[in-house]
Parts: structure tokens; C-alpha cells; sequence
């Protein structure tokens, strides 16, 4: 009891003391202060006031700590994942094997050979931040540029130096930082790539990897009819849903127009990679395989094609022209067999780059070798176009076969422009089929002055003059109608030549002659021709048949007529036989073609151009070999073109040969 009561005193004697908490602010965490302060009861030393700017000092750290991390999950947290998923993957491409290209009985014209290119592994040159290591990147390309530096010079618009490589890396980093490799070099020869591979160390990143590239079987016969490929452009992968970067794509004729169909859908290759952006043995997987492009067989027979490019070649020799085409189109629905231009050029100089000195040598060539002269060569069509005037005008009721008009050697029209046979000659008097035999100016001079061009206009568009035959090849030129409104068009804009004087009289005469502003494109000739010969369809000139899958699954290609029932079969009929009479009658000038082997119906034509010499005579001419056959069940058209060339009589022999080989080898 005593005890107790000593107790008692002693918490009286306590409870009398006052009790003071000052925790030692410097000495601790605001926290752990606070803390102590609201332990400590009676405490007068913390005011209200002094609480709540301790609360909200603390209140305002929190919420800015939360903003923060709000921030890098939220804002920043997409980015985060993809700086981790670089860090991890990359993604390189599955080159798709391009279609090859076959002819008309499956012999092949294009194909796919082994070749070594050089890329860039992106990964290696990526620094912690996952920025290009510029000096790195530079050690490279010094040692590249020596043992890559002439060939890159030859074929590229820049050396292969450190700006030129680092241009091209950020560039494509920048628009798909998941890429992985990049292409420095196609094509290397075998003293490149051992020099690479010794390098190894030195050379880290770079990568040498065994693919393909093309090769065309026939290189000048074909050359402008398949074109040639090359590395796709920035534009083309912005352009192209299916070009990426790196890719080989179509740059001219078959190969640029079908592309997508040559080039297949490449795959996607995923390798991880350390985090020094080194790949990880064993670890790639596809993602998505790739599918190979579909093959494609031509109209043309090679065979043919390569015969008609020599007989051309030597041709040209003989006669000085300063280059030739030949078309043979199939006359029921429009399959071109031949199509040739001379000169061609070699397409497989373009495969991993001409160099500038061979395109150069292109380029400054007279005989202009890069020009596809069937379907962009735009000249007057001389006495060919005859063939459709006498079409038009027996249609339109201007003239028919008891139409006569007196062939005399030439007149002078009011305006005092002169107006004549070919060499003064006169024929007397002729209906439209002795015209057509022999090719009177005078004929149809008469038959315009009695008629009206503007009437003749629309006929000459129906059968495709100034328009795009659309044959599937790039490239293809519209030739020019002698309208009216395109005489006025080029005599205000600068052809002095076209003085209104000549309005309508002479220069009607001029226009119905093949002469004037007419032009047209051998392909377009070819055409019409196969319209008179198979009674009144215009065909879509085309050289691709049907495609073939890797499966072996066939899709034959569908070409609509590009105009039908437009004329009448009884004016085709009429033309027909004055294209006969110009072989087989005593008036024509074609007699040379009778023993080819089928009856040949054709109409030829010397179209004048250049200036006129010191005896009033053009000094150069092209000349025009035109025509169909079997005449009683036509198969084939054709053209053949001898660029100043001279007259067309001088010609006919090269055009007999080809006809004479055609035949003899089926063709008929």
C-alpha cells in the first residue's frame, strides 16, 4: 500500500511538469517530424497554421511525383516499349523470287542468276541511345570505299563514301527503325567479296548475302520490250504499297508494267538481337513467308523475234537508215508475234548499274538506241494512210468504186502552193482500187477538196490516230491527228511552216497524202491494218498472253476490243482489194512481195521530212512497208519501218525477206 502510494505522488509530481515535444527538424526527415509532433500530447508548439503548410508542402510533392510517373507511362510509355522492342528485334526482309519470262512456246527470255550483295547491318551501328554511331559508321565506310569505290563510282549518282552511306542509313532509319539490313551494293564480283570476308573484324555489320539478279537471255532483241530492273526508289516505297526498301523493281518496258505481278510479296524474317544490337544464334523465325512472283508468256515467238532483229540489222547497213522497227500482230485478236526495234541496246548493262560511261555512250548515240520505235517513233505516215482515207470516204459516201478522178502530174492551188504526183508521174484517169495499186496523190487530193477534213477526222480517231493503243508496255506515244483544231494549235505555237494560206485546200491534200501533221507510231499502223483485214475490230495490241503461278496455276489475261463495228464491211472489203492490186495488179508497185509464199496485200508509203533541197525535193524520207496476210483468210498484220530509210521501193526486199522467212517457218 505504501508503495502504491508513492507512486501516486510521483505521477502527481510528473503531471505537474509541463511537457514540450521539439523534435529536431534538422536531424530528421520531415516525415518522421511530423510524425512526432502528432505523438506528442498537450503539444503547444505546432500551430494550425504551421500543420497546414506542412501538410501542403508535402500534399504538392506527392502530386508532382504522380504527374511524373503519369507521364512516362502514359505519354512516353509507347515509345518506351518500342526503345525495348529495338532493343530485342529486328526485322529484315525475305527477298520474294521474281517471276521469270518466257515466250509464246515456253522458251525462256529472262531468269534469275546467283549474284553476292553487300548491306549494312543497322543493328551494329546503334549506340545505348539506339542513335547512329557516326564513328563507326565512318571506320566502315573508309575501308568499303577502297574496296567498293570503283564500281560504286560506275554505277551510282554518288561515291560510296561516308556521306553518301550515312545519307542513306538515316534515311531509311528514319522512316522504318525496325528495318535491319540495308543494300550498299548489288552484284559484286568475287575479288570484292573475298576482300570483304578477310576483313571480317574490321568490317562488323557489314553483310554479304548470296541472291539473285536477272539476266535477259536475248539482250538487244528483247531490250525494249522487256526493259530491265533496278533498285526501287524512296518514291517507288511511298508509291508502291508493295515495294519496301531494297527492293528490286521493274524500271521499263514488261518488267515495270506487270511488276507487281513479276515481283511476289516478300516475307519478314524477326532475329533478336543482344543488347548491343548483335543477332542472337538460333534465334529468327519467320513471320511471314514469302510468296514468289508470278511468271508470264509472251505473244512473241523469240525465234522470230531474234531473225526479223538481224534481218533489220542488215538491212540498216545496206541502206543507211539511221534505225528500223517491225510489228507482226495476230489480226483476230490483237497478240503481237514480232516487235521489233533497231537498234536495241544491251539490258543487261542496267542489272546492278550501267555505268556513266556506257549510258553516256547511250545517250549520245545518233541512232538514238534507248527510243522503243514501234510504239513511240511519231512520223508521217507517207502513202499508208491512204489506206484509211479511201476507208473513211467509202463509208461516209464521198467517193465510191465508180468514183473516177484524172491523174494528172500535179496543179498549183490558188494560193500558189504546188501540188503533184510522186515525180511528176500521171495515171490518168482511176477509181479508189487503181488509186490505192497506185498510190495517186491526186486521187485524193480530189476526193478532200469534194469532201471535208472535218468529216474525216472522227473516222481517222475511230481507228485510233492520236490516241494510245494502251499495249501493255510503257511508253507508248499518241502519234497526231491532222485535225483542225492541232493545225491551229501548232501554227500559234511557234510551226511557221502551217501559214494559214494552206487553209483548206493544200493542206487538206497534204494531210489525206500521210504528209502534213499527221502522225503516227508503227504499233498504231499495225492496228488499223488488222482492223481493214479482219472487217472492222480494233484490237488492244498486247505480249503478255497469261501468267503462271508457283503452283503451276494459269490466269489467261482478258483484252477488250479497243473499238468495234465502226465501219462498214463493205468499205473494207473495197480496201482490201486495192491493197491486193498494189502486189498482184499490173499498176502496183509492190510486185517484188507476189512469191512470198501467201498472197500479201499491203500499201506502202515514203513519208518526206526535213528540208527541201536546192531542186525543191525533201532530202530525207522514211519509208513504209504495210500489209496483211493469207489475203482470203488473214492471220498476220505488219509494219516495217526504215527510219530515213529512203523510198519505200528501196525497202521492199528487206520486207520480202521477213515475209519469206515468216511463212517458211509457220507463220501463215
Amino acid at each position: 500500500m505504501k508503495k502504491l502510494d508513492f507512486d501516486k505522488r510521483i505521477n502527481k509530481k510528473k503531471l505537474k511538469k509541463p511537457k514540450v515535444c521539439l523534435p529536431e527538424m534538422d536531424k530528421q526527415n520531415g516525415r518522421d517530424a511530423v510524425v512526432q509532433m502528432l505523438q506528442c500530447e498537450g503539444s503547444q508548439s505546432i500551430s494550425q497554421w504551421n500543420f497546414l503548410y506542412i501538410f501542403l508542402f508535402f500534399f504538392l510533392l506527392f502530386s508532382a511525383l504522380f504527374v511524373s510517373l503519369a507521364n512516362l507511362q502514359i505519354v512516353q510509355g509507347q515509345e518506351m516499349v518500342e526503345r525495348s522492342q529495338r532493343n530485342s528485334i529486328r526485322i529484315s526482309s525475305i527477298p520474294a523470287y521474281r517471276g521469270v519470262i518466257f515466250d509464246k512456246d515456253g522458251q525462256k527470255v529472262v531468269e534469275n542468276v546467283p549474284a553476292v550483295n553487300v548491306y549494312l547491318n543497322i543493328d551494329v551501328f546503334l549506340d545505348a541511345k539506339m542513335d547512329i554511331d557516326e564513328e563507326k559508321l565512318r571506320e566502315v565506310s573508309s575501308i568499303l570505299e577502297d574496296i567498293l569505290g570503283e564500281k560504286w563510282k560506275d554505277t551510282s549518282e554518288d561515291e560510296i563514301t561516308f556521306e553518301s552511306i550515312y545519307q542513306k542509313v538515316i534515311s531509311i532509319y528514319s522512316s522504318d527503325p525496325y528495318f535491319s539490313n540495308i543494300l550498299l551494293a548489288r552484284d559484286i564480283d568475287n575479288d570484292m567479296s573475298i576482300s570483304i570476308k578477310s576483313l571480317g573484324e574490321e568490317l562488323e555489320g557489314v553483310v554479304l548475302e548470296d541472291e539473285s539478279k536477272r539476266n535477259y537471255l536475248y539482250p538487244e532483241e528483247f531490250s525494249h520490250i522487256l526493259g530491265y530492273v533496278g533498285e526501287a526508289s524512296l518514291e517507288d516505297v511511298e508509291k508502291y504499297e508493295y515495294v519496301s526498301n531494297n527492293d528490286i523493281v521493274g524500271k521499263l518496258g514488261i518488267e515495270k508494267y506487270y511488276d507487281e505481278m513479276l515481283a511476289g510479296k516478300n516475307g519478314e524474317l524477326a532475329t533478336e538481337v543482344n543488347a548491343l544490337g548483335h543477332s542472337i544464334t538460333g534465334s529468327s523465325y519467320i513471320i511471314t513467308p514469302q510468296e514468289s512472283g508470278k511468271s508470264l508468256y509472251m505473244t512473241i515467238d523469240a525465234e522470230v523475234q531474234s531473225k526479223i532483229y538481224e534481218i533489220l540489222q542488215e538491212a540498216v547497213k545496206e541502206n543507211g537508215a539511221t534505225g528500223a522497227a517491225v510489228v507482226v500482230e495476230d489480226v483476230n485478236n490483237g497478240e503481237i508475234l514480232s516487235m521489233v526495234s533497231y537498234p536495241g541496246y544491251n539490258n543487261n548493262k542496267f542489272i546492278g548499274g550501267i555505268s556513266q560511261k556506257d549510258y553516256n555512250k547511250l545517250l549520245e548515240d545518233e541512232r538514238i538506241p534507248l527510243l522503243n520505235r514501234p510504239i513511240a517513233a511519231q512520223v508521217p505516215p507517207g502513202s499508208t494512210f491512204k489506206s484509211l482515207v479511201a476507208t473513211a470516204a467509202l463509208d461516209s459516201g464521198a467517193i465510191n468504186t465508180s468514183t473516177i478522178y484524172n491523174s494528172r502530174r500535179g496543179y498549183t492551188f490558188s494560193s500558189g502552193a504546188p501540188f503533184q504526183e510522186f515525180q511528176n508521174n500521171a495515171y490518168g484517169r482511176l477509181n479508189v482500187i487503181q488509186a490505192i495499186a497506185k498510190s495517186s496523190n491526186i486521187f485524193f487530193c480530189e476526193t478532200i477538196r469534194h469532201w471535208d477534213i472535218d468529216e474525216l477526222v472522227p473516222y481517222l480517231r475511230d481507228f485510233g490516230i492520236g490516241e494510245y493503243t494502251g499495249i501493255d508496255i510503257p511508253g507508248e506515244m499518241p502519234g497526231r491527228l491532222p485535225s483542225p483544231e492541232n493545225k491551229i494549235y501548232l501554227a500559234e505555237n511557234g510551226a511557221t511552216w502551217l501559214d494559214p494560206i494552206w487553209y483548206p485546200e493544200g493542206d487538206g491534200c497534204n494531210s489525206v497524202i500521210g504528209q502534213g501533221i499527221t502522225l503516227v507510231t508503227p504499233i498504231q499502223m499495225a492496228n488499223w491494218i488488222a482492223a481493214i483485214a479482219n472487217n472492222g475490230t480494233l484490237y488492244k495490241p498486247h505480249v503478255i498472253e497469261k501468267s503462271v503461278d508457283d503452283q503451276g496455276n494459269e490466269e489467261i489475261l482478258d483484252y477488250e476490243p479497243l473499238n468495234q463495228d465502226f465501219i462498214s464491211p463493205k468499205a473494207l472489203e473495197i480496201v482490201r482489194r486495192g491493197m491486193w492490186s498494189v502486189v498482184h495488179s499490173d499498176l502496183g508497185s509492190a510486185k517484188i512481195l507476189r512469191d512470198v509464199g501467201e498472197e500479201v496485200a499491203v500499201k506502202t508509203g515514203t513519208a518526206e521530212f526535213g528540208a527541201l533541197n536546192e531542186k525543191g525535193v525533201y532530202e530525207h524520207t522514211h519509208a513504209w512497208i504495210a500489209g496483211f496476210y493469207p489475203f482470203e483468210d488473214p492471220k498476220y498484220s505488219f509494219v516495217v519501218f526504215f527510219e530515213d530509210g529512203g523510198l519505200s521501193f528501196d525497202s521492199l526486199p528487206h520486207a520480202k525477206t521477213i515475209l519469206e522467212w515468216l511463212i517458211s517457218s509457220g507463220y501463215k
